[in-house]
């Protein structure tokens, strides 16, 4: 979504963020106690620490090359993963590691499946994930990391930072797996993958504000999309 439309949109956004014109009650709580919770959790200090950290250590140019997720939407990837709570979480592009500890504060018995072609020269990411290590499997093939998460069973979640080949996100939707995706406003690819996977999910229902968006492809639900203020 381009700053204009952005614009335009944003009294709707906003309005439809309060829960208002939402029919579905799955979409109405999710929206009310997920996207838009404003009560404190306890991973929030930890979270702000880390980002705290990061900004002190490095430039805002370097920062923006290193793909820094910014405070909101690592509460909210926490909140996601929390409202979910997926056994096994697949992440596209390790970042600064920052979301990789959001997602894993949830549940201690979760396991991150990270897949990242230049993992070795993530130095940062790496010593973020430090303390988490024995919970993170790393892999420079998406395919092989998809069908060790997948093989896990139970509620799978997957994070994408990166663009990837549309038929991986389309066999993650297939097995029932709700995607994040990030950089919808500075990546044109994440937008298209955006719009190819929620064009191919025949049931189920989207959460997006142009720069970050959920996709859940719950067969239980009607096909819906919201565009939401965050």
């Amino acid at each position: 979504m381009n700053v204009w439309k952005r614009y335009m949109t944003a009294w709707s956004r906003h309005h439809r963020s309060g829960g208002f014109g939402i029919h579905s009650p799955f979409a109405y709580e999710f929206v009310r106690n997920v996207w838009r919770q404003t009560l404190p959790y306890y991973a929030y200090e930890g979270i702000h620490q880390l980002i705290g950290t990061v900004k002190v250590a490095t430039t805002r140019s370097q920062r923006r090359q290193m793909d820094l997720i910014g405070e909101r939407e690592a509460r909210l990837l926490f909140r996601v993963v929390n409202f979910f709570n997926p056994h096994s979480i697949l992440q596209v592009g390790a970042a600064t590691g920052i979301e990789s500890v959001a997602m894993l504060e949830v549940n201690r018995a979760s396991r991150l499946y990270l897949y990242d072609r230049q993992m070795e020269q993530r130095t940062l990411a790496v010593s973020v994930l430090q303390s988490q290590w024995d919970r993170v499997e790393c892999y420079d093939d998406v395919n092989v990391a998809t069908d060790e998460m997948l093989e896990q069973g139970g509620p799978a979640m997957a994070l994408v930072n990166e663009p990837i080949p549309v038929d991986v996100s389309k066999w993650w939707l297939d097995a029932r797996c709700v995607l994040v995706m990030r950089n919808l406003d500075r990546n044109e690819a994440m937008r298209a993958l955006f719009d190819a996977c929620s064009g191919y999910m025949p049931m189920g229902q989207t959460y997006t504000n142009g720069k970050i968006a959920i996709l859940n492809p719950n067969p239980k639900l009607q096909r819906e999309d919201f565009l939401l203020w965050l």
